[in-house]
């Protein structure tokens, strides 16, 4: 270490006690003056004030936690600088790596190899990243010791205007000093906090320039999709009346939807003929069918709704079914049986059910869809229909 230390030539008996005097009261500012520099005569973490030389903070130590973005996402770019405050786009994807810079300021003279008072015990370096959608975030690094004041710092970074949240890149903390290298750091860095060193001793920051630790980390810009709008597509009425001559015709139909469309209404008229589509829902009233002979038929309807949060889906669909029997002896009936029906899916959204609904002569449709795949069922009472 090439700063003067003006405590070199104390006992270490009475640095002992002013160590304890200075810990238990205000941390403190130490100006520096270069090669003139006092040491701080107690373990202290980043305690110099002023301007200085890289690669420590160049506002001061105090400034101990800053970030970048590296070019290309790349975690070992050699060009970008650490700043405080970061201003950037964040891009979905785009990598921030935070730098938390770590300098005891005691006097080398004092570190004893490993056994002095200038030797901070049970370091610990935890990391606080800020949850939740924003457009600026300040996360906080602290350092903490044993025999050593706690100091904080923050670094923010401003997202331009865009909201995002910031996601910790798992297996990316490390610390790197001169007597360990690079080591990889738990996680745990921004869950609590990790033990630093800086040689071989976990938790011991020895004094001295040539002692500072680094602790890098990242984390990674994301956008969040935004939570669609809830999806209600519901048929509210279809009923049909049948005549004599083997005849039915759509004779009430109304639907609700929000956040959906009107799309289509497909109509089975279960005698083995082609479906009718409908495609415009005032339409619907109106479509009739004649059957070709006496008989007991299935007709099964289908609504689809195109959703309006999800163009590219097929769309949800609601169905229902009810029996028609057509005899030369009685008069026509429609009869809802007792059916279920299957799932018809909506892709990519995501899948709803279709519901039988209806007691009576006269079938009652109803179901809803939801994005998140719920169905809201709804019974309705029919008429029994008879000829006039």
């Amino acid at each position: 270490m090439t700063t003067t230390n003006i405590f070199k030539k104390m006992s270490l008996g009475f640095v002992t006690v002013l160590a304890g005097l200075l810990v238990s009261g205000t941390a403190h500012a130490i100006p520096y003056t270069g090669n003139t520099t006092v040491a701080s005569p107690v373990p202290a973490f980043n305690v110099f004030t002023g301007s200085m030389p890289a690669p420590a903070p160049l506002d001061g130590e105090q400034d101990f936690f800053q970030s970048r973005v590296p070019a290309n996402g790349d975690l070992n770019d050699s060009t970008t600088q650490y700043t405080d405050p970061t201003n950037t786009d964040c891009t979905n994807g785009e990598i921030l790596q935070f730098r938390v810079y770590v300098h005891n300021g005691a006097s080398a003279d004092n570190n004893d190899n490993g056994t002095g008072p200038s030797i901070a015990h049970g370091t610990k370096l935890s990391v606080s990243l800020p949850s939740g959608q924003a457009t600026s975030f300040a996360p906080t690094a602290t350092i903490s010791a044993n025999n050593a004041a706690t100091v904080s710092d923050t670094s923010t970074v401003n997202c331009n205007g865009q909201s995002v949240t910031l996601q910790y890149v798992p297996g990316s903390a490390s610390q790197f000093s001169n007597g360990t290298g690079v080591l990889p750091l738990s996680d745990s860095i921004v869950n609590g906090g990790v033990s630093i060193r800086s040689e071989q001793v976990p938790g011991d920051v020895w004094g001295c320039w040539n002692e500072r630790v680094y602790v890098l980390l990242a984390v990674k810009v994301v956008i969040p999709t935004p939570t669609p709008p809830p999806v209600t597509a519901m048929c509210n009425l279809f009923t049909v009346e049948a005549s004599a001559d083997r005849k039915v015709t759509v004779n009430q139909f109304k639907y609700t939807a929000e956040n959906a469309t009107f799309k289509s209404l497909v109509i089975n008229w279960g005698d083995n003929t082609a479906s009718t589509t409908v495609n415009d829902s005032s339409q619907v009233i109106g479509t009739a069918h004649q059957y070709g002979a006496d008989g007991t038929y299935q007709i099964t309807t289908v609504i689809r709704f195109d959703e309006a949060n999800n163009p590219d889906a097929l769309g949800t669909s609601t169905s229902c079914a009810q029996q028609v029997q057509f005899s030369s002896t009685t008069p026509p009936t429609v009869t809802p049986p007792t059916t279920t029906i299957t799932t018809t899916p909506s892709a990519p959204a995501a899948p709803t059910s279709l519901v039988n609904t209806g007691a009576g002569s006269v079938v009652g449709l109803f179901a809803a869809a939801t994005a998140a795949g719920t169905v809201a069922y709804r019974w309705v009472l029919s008429r029994r229909l008879s000829r006039q």
